[in-house]
């Protein structure tokens, strides 16, 4: 009885930390569960931003001759509660800027507490949003269970720039997903 109760609570926290964590990452609800600023909105298929790998809908900045030099020109930020310990952050960034040289980037930065996890940085060039890929990543993080995650995007007055995030999610780090699948067996040897 001891044994079952014991693996059912290491189920149950399993679950739980499946079910926590970032609200709204696919951005199905549009912004729903983030904090918007600046220019930062819902982006489909938006002036020839091509969708995710998953599809549509990302979050992001898409501006014509307009942005900062000094900053984002937008961003999203949410509190991830519920989750703790060694994490995987994963998601999906864009950037595009059209112009005639490379001095006016587009960037997407990916911060965690404050600090950039994940950064893209893509110079300007004579180009369309078609012509830029989606770039995946997957880093870790430490989670103390009252997580910043916020997401930066940089315009620099180019002809045309495009910024997005897409499918942005936290998982256990493997390593700690195992430790739980080894203390189960353990569990039966004990009796």
């Amino acid at each position: 009885m001891n044994r079952l109760w014991v693996s059912t609570l290491l189920v149950a926290g399993v679950a739980s930390v499946a079910s926590a964590g970032i609200i709204n990452g696919t951005f199905d609800s549009g912004l729903d569960g983030w904090t918007v600023s600046g220019g930062a909105r819902v982006v489909n298929d938006d002036f020839g931003l091509p969708f995710s790998p998953s599809g549509a809908p990302a979050a992001g900045v898409i501006i014509s001759w307009g942005g900062s030099w000094d900053g984002p020109s937008g961003s999203i930020s949410q509190i991830v509660t519920g989750v703790t310990g060694e994490q995987i952050l994963s998601g999906e960034l864009f950037a595009a800027a059209r112009y005639s040289d490379s001095e006016r980037p587009a960037s997407v930065d990916v911060l965690w507490n404050g600090t950039v996890v994940q950064s893209l940085l893509v110079p300007s060039e004579d180009k369309w949003a078609a012509d830029f890929p989606w770039v995946s990543f997957s880093v870790p993080v430490t989670a103390t269970g009252n997580d910043e995650l916020k997401v930066n995007f940089g315009v620099r007055f180019a002809e045309w720039t495009w910024t997005a995030v897409d499918n942005l999610a936290i998982t256990p780090e493997p390593a700690s997903l195992m430790l739980v699948a080894l203390g189960l067996p353990l569990l039966r040897r004990r009796r």
